[in-house]
């Protein structure tokens, strides 16, 4: 089987015979060729001397996943998981059956090759929490992994040596903060001059010293071509000897032996084929938040009576798809200038495919300044989009697509587009304290598993959420939207409709109920004494097998997870490294 990374065949077929591995022992066998399985494979195969197969469900990433403006193209396509996530009773009543669409990318570069993009790492004191149950990921020790894959593009950032510290030009991920045309620049100018005026005031980028302030986000491409792990890592380790890649790889257990509790294989079908390859050193599940814990507990590894239920030998009784963790969004829209002059911002997104197609703004915040710990760490996201007049049909195809938002709702916000620019204003919070779950639905390995977002479990979410959008709705009280006459638009939410617009109350409503995601979900493997797997990522019970990827983070960071989940890519091929004693200067290999 030749590998082809966007069209570029790696000519390593040596160990494949009609698609079928005719090599299937190797010393490291890696599950997800992800934002973390596809550093830790590239990571390990540096070393000469180990044989490593990664093994991905999904196939080549298409044309729409390297170019950086089409990641709306992804969504229900066969590269993504389409997942149907669910919302608890009397929450997300604007999205049908109370479901969430949870992209999540099958491809080579996993989710990495179809997010949205954005560099946002989180602060020193998210990864001090981590280190509090997992010694060794504290903000010191994780900095030089971030630094490890970034290969920070911009000048504004590399040149101020306030900055430049925190970041590393050489790094084979790419992030850039393009120039933009001349109308997106005025339209940055105008939304950031009115956070200064909020109070939130402008920073040069989001992962700097400075934890609080706004400004215009990195993103993880450069030159028109998006820096996906599959970009950045597999397709320079392409040729490698001893890497091999098999796509259409769907893995369906581990196979771990009763007597020693320790993992020396996976049962996995390739393009439809069933067979079993073997790890004589580890095997690393990097499958994701979602399907880490279903493919664990498919092998027996979970809560017991959960697992008994099925009739899954239970083999290590852990946590696994407890503590499910994501940010979520309260949407705002703002009406800003009445006309068709904001039409000309539509006309240019065709010239911005190879960077972002729409201005947009992020930046971080918090109300309870006097919590010690809203001091150290932001309570608060905010991410915009300026749209211009007369987007309204693909506003609605976006919202009822990708948001899964219901036709009445999603109208009120195309209508507020009708004849006015609009600000797409998300709140998001940045450290809940509500917890979801990943279930499975049944033994059966090929049926999705159930997924419980959990959003407002803890009433306290809710409380904190209010008082974030409250803050956020003085935007349309800035210079900006009163020169214009702008304002908040009425969004329609039935279940809201009996309270008083814009009273507390009314938002408490709306926050639960017309809430979205923004797919970061994290924490289903917990690391911790109380968790699923170790400091070392070692899973509680059963040698062999590590996991490495956004589900061992015991809370979530306050930024995007992409980042932090390439870090824990990075970190854990180290880790093995030094396990294995493989730790050695390998720059010569190719």
């Amino acid at each position: 089987m030749v590998v082809t990374i966007n069209g570029i065949g790696s000519g390593n077929s040596s160990g494949w015979v009609a698609g079928i591995l005719s090599v299937t022992r190797f010393d490291f066998v890696v599950v997800g060729a992800g934002s973390a399985g596809a550093i830790v494979a590239a990571r390990l195969s540096e070393v000469p001397h180990l044989r490593v197969l990664l093994l991905e469900a999904g196939g080549d990433p298409p044309p729409a996943s390297v170019a950086p403006s089409l990641f709306g193209t992804l969504a229900h396509t066969q590269y993504d998981w389409d997942y149907r996530a669910k919302l608890d009773k009397n929450t997300g009543s604007v999205h049908p059956d109370g479901v969430i669409f949870m992209t999540r990318g099958k491809m080579l570069g996993g989710t990495s090759a179809n997010n949205y993009e954005m560099y946002a790492r989180g602060t020193r004191k998210d990864y001090d929490e981590w280190a509090q149950v997992a010694p060794g990921w504290d903000w010191d020790s994780v900095l030089p992994y971030f630094k490890k894959f970034e290969g920070m593009k911009d000048p504004t950032v590399m040149d101020n040596r306030n900055h430049s510290y925190l970041h590393s030009a050489d790094g084979p991920v790419a992030i850039s903060r393009p120039e933009t045309n001349s109308y997106f620049s005025e339209v940055n100018e105008i939304v950031l001059n009115s956070y200064e005026e909020m109070g939130i005031k402008r920073i040069l980028e989001l992962n700097g010293p400075e934890s609080f302030g706004a400004t215009r986000p990195h993103f993880t491409f450069a030159n028109g071509r998006r820096s996906s792990t599959a970009e950045a890592y597999l397709k320079p380790a392409k040729d490698r000897y001893n890497l091999k890649i098999t796509k259409h790889a769907r893995v369906t257990r581990v196979l771990i032996d009763d007597l020693t509790q320790k993992a020396y294989g996976l049962e996995v079908y390739v393009s439809g084929e069933k067979m079993n390859v073997y790890a004589d050193l580890e095997i690393i599940i990097s499958a994701g938040a979602i399907d880490t814990p279903k493919l664990l507990m498919l092998s027996g590894i979970g809560p017991r009576g959960a697992l008994t239920a099925l009739g899954i030998n239970v083999i290590s009784d852990l946590p696994v798809g407890e503590n499910l963790q994501d940010h979520h969004y309260t949407p705002i829209v703002f009406r800003g200038k009445r006309g068709l002059e904001s039409v000309v911002q539509n006309l240019l997104v065709p010239t911005e495919l190879d960077s972002y197609p729409v201005p947009s703004q992020s930046g971080f915040f918090s109300v309870e300044k006097s919590s010690a710990d809203y001091v150290q760490r932001p309570q608060f996201q905010i991410f915009n989009i300026r749209i211009g007049a007369t987007a309204s049909p693909i506003i609605l195809f976006g919202c009822r697509t990708i948001a899964n938002f219901d036709e009445t709702f999603s109208y009120s916000i195309s209508k507020a587009n009708v004849d006015r620019e609009v600000d797409v204003t998300s709140v998001l919070l940045l450290h809940p304290r509500s917890r979801g779950e990943v279930l499975l639905r049944s033994s059966d390995p090929f049926d999705d598993p159930i997924i419980n977002m959990g959003y407002f479990r803890d009433d306290a979410d809710v409380e904190t959420t209010l008082e974030g959008v409250k803050f956020m709705l003085r935007y349309s009280n800035t210079s900006y939207y009163r020169r214009v006459g702008g304002g908040v638009a009425k969004l329609d939410v039935a279940a809201c409709n009996h309270f008083k617009w814009s009273s507390d109350d009314y938002w408490r409503c709306y926050i639960r109920n017309a809430v979205g995601s923004m797919l970061h979900p994290v924490g289903t493997c917990a690391m911790g004494p109380n968790g699923v797997v170790d400091e070392k990522l070692r899973v509680y019970g059963v040698s062999g097998l590590r996991v490495a990827d956004a589900s061992v983070m015991p809370t979530i960071p306050g930024g995007n997870t992409n980042a932090p989940a390439m870090m824990i890519g990075e970190k854990a091929a180290d880790l093995i490294k030094i396990d294995h004693n493989a730790l050695y200067s390998t720059t010569n290999f190719v």
